[in-house]
Parts: C-alpha cells; structure tokens; sequence
C-alpha cells in the first residue's frame, strides 16, 4: 500500500475543521494529522508533525495565514494550499498576499453537504491536495542572480534565435503552479511603452480570476484587464480570460473568449492560447511557458517554434515547479532558457525599450 498523504488542516473554526476533516475521509489516500486553529499553532505544527502539504486559512486569530505562510516557508517548507472562503474582495487580495509569501495555490473552500457543488469542491479539494503534495519546495531566499549568456541552448546562433523587434506582433505566455509569481515579475520589468499585446493564460480556480488580474495591475505599467469576445487588443495591454474560458485569437488584432471544451482537463488551457497564436502570426509571435505541473503549452510551444516564433520556457532552477516548461525543453519546444527576471529583461531588449 502506498504511503497515505498527510495533511494538516488551518482553520480557526470548529465547523470549517469538521468540513474539510469530512471531505478527506471520503478518500482513502489521505491522513489528516492535526489541526491549527490559528497561524502560530500551524508554524509549531509543521515542524512537529512534517505534514505533506498544509491546507491554510486566511484570516485567523494571533496570526493570519500570510505571516504563517511566510514563517513556515522560512523555516520549514512544504507544500501550502490557501483555502479561501471568498466571503470579500479583501480575502482575494490577501490570497495573492499568501501566494507572495510562499504558498502554491489559491482554492475556493469546498461547499458544504446539501449544496448542489458540494461533491464537484469537494473533489476539487482533495485533487488539488493530492497534486500539490507531490510538489517539492525549499526554503524561500533572495532571488537568485542569473547570468544570461549561460542560458541559452544555442547561443553562438542566437541571432538566429531571435526575431527582430519589429517581425514580433504578439506575445503568450502560459503559466500553471508557481506561476502567479513568475508572471507578475516578468510584467514588473516592462514599461508601459510596449508596442504589442501580451495573452496570459494561468491555470487558477474560476473565482480568483478578477482578483489575479488586479493584483498583476497593482505590479505592472501595463494595463491589465479581463479579454472580451471580440475585443481589438492594443499594444501595451495585457489581456486574461475570464474564468473558465479559453483566450485566443480568431483573427489579427481580434482576440477570442470561448466555452469550446476542456483540453487536458484545463479551461483555460495554455495548448489553445499557443495553438490559435501560431495558427494567426506564426513566426510573428513569441511565446512564452512558465511554472506548472503536468504538460499543458508544450506541444503547443513546438509548434510555434517549429514556424520560427520566439519561444521561452522557464528554467527548472526559479521554477517552483518545472513540468510544463521542462516538457517543452524535452521536446526541443524552447529557443530559449531563462529565468523570470530575465525573461522581462528578453522582452524589453528585443523592443529596445
């Protein structure tokens, strides 16, 4: 029999324990260790119990989940899900908060028994438990400072690699776990003076995607906004789907916001942003596949290089988890290697900006 994962459960209320303690018993591949009723038990638990991933609430009393989180990524890492109950605006915000200081995923708190949700969050909960588990973090420090001329996996052709400013329309970018830091550094190092459109697809709970897009526009220059079926994107704007909808475009200029069903179990799924990119401006595209688990974007990346776009994956040593882009790098999908930081830095040398 397989080691069962084991889980320690953040939650200041008795109810909100019971609930999610319920939902686990239903599956036999968790045990769940204890309980915290508040942030500093959580810290002193973690050490003590070496739980396989910490499901964390937000607001608690003597210490919230982002002063917990960071602790515990300080000193003692492991896997962190935040489970907000989206009763406000400022529970979202103080979800991205948690994400800053460590934690892997936002999830919306299952639904109780009775609900008409209740089995679909409940099933949510337990997966995404089950997937972040596997995930293996280290303790948080200083951003690392990467030397560029090393990253490239050509780089004696690396004119080659790159296409002239002004050959590049558009740019995607794909991300999943670990993303949401990746992506909001990348935007950071912009200026608003960027002479083309860029598509973000994050893999992240349907709930959370008006709060992901304000809190990218509280670090970026550029405009940050939700697509619209139909909408003519302009240079400089920074376009994300609604949740649960694919982002794409239909023609140049004209984005495209669809229902069409689920690739790999994911809506959004990074694959149709890359797929319709390459279909519309083949080599006039960049690319661009971040953190994340599983293998969503990296086919999709081959086919954008292979009709000479500008394709990047992340580097395994700033991912929080290397799946998606180390896939793409398997497969010969990325021209090049880089981190983040560096991934900005790309963009903003190829606009000379």
């Amino acid at each position: 029999m397989n080691r069962k994962i084991r889980v320690l459960i953040v939650e200041d209320t008795k109810i909100g324990q019971g609930l999610l303690k319920g939902i686990l018993a239903e599956d036999s591949r968790f045990d769940v260790v204890g309980f915290a009723g508040d942030g500093a038990q959580a810290v002193e638990m973690v050490k003590t119990l070496n739980p396989d991933v910490v499901s964390m609430d937000i607001y608690m009393p003597v210490m919230d989940g982002v002063v917990a989180t960071k602790k515990i990524m300080q000193t003692h890492p492991v896997p962190i899900v935040i489970v907000s109950s989206l009763y406000s605006p400022s529970e979202i915000k103080m979800s991205f908060k948690i994400l800053e200081a460590g934690a892997i995923t936002i999830l919306a708190k299952p639904f109780g028994p009775g609900h008409p949700q209740f089995t679909q969050t409940a099933r949510v909960y337990r997966n995404t438990l089950k997937m972040i588990s596997e995930i293996k973090v280290s303790l948080r420090k200083e951003p690392r400072i990467a030397i560029t001329s090393t990253n490239f996996q050509d780089s004696q052709n690396h004119s080659k690699i790159f296409n002239p400013a002004d050959k590049t329309k558009i740019i995607g970018i794909g991300a999943s776990a670990g993303g949401p830091l990746a992506i909001q550094t990348i935007l950071s190092r912009l200026t608003s003076n960027l002479p083309v459109p860029v598509l973000i697809v994050q893999h992240i709970d349907l709930n959370f995607a008006d709060g992901f897009c304000e809190w990218l526009s509280s670090a970026s220059a550029l405009p940050v906004q939700i697509a619209k079926h139909g909408e003519t994107m302009v240079p400089g704007h920074v376009y994300l789907p609604p949740g649960d909808h694919h982002l794409g475009v239909q023609r140049e200029g004209i984005l495209t916001i669809t229902k069409d069903p689920q690739e790999r179990g994911l809506r959004p799924a990074v694959g149709y942003l890359f797929r319709k990119i390459a279909e519309i401006y083949g080599n006039n595209a960049m690319g661009i596949l971040l953190s994340g688990m599983g293998a969503d974007g990296a086919i999709e990346l081959k086919l954008l290089h292979d009709k000479g776009a500008v394709t990047i994956a992340q580097d395994a040593a700033s991912s929080l988890v290397h799946g998606m882009p180390g896939e793409a790098i398997k497969i010969g999908a990325a021209s090049m290697i880089l981190s983040p930081d560096e991934i900005g830095k790309e963009i903003n040398k190829t606009f000379i900006l």
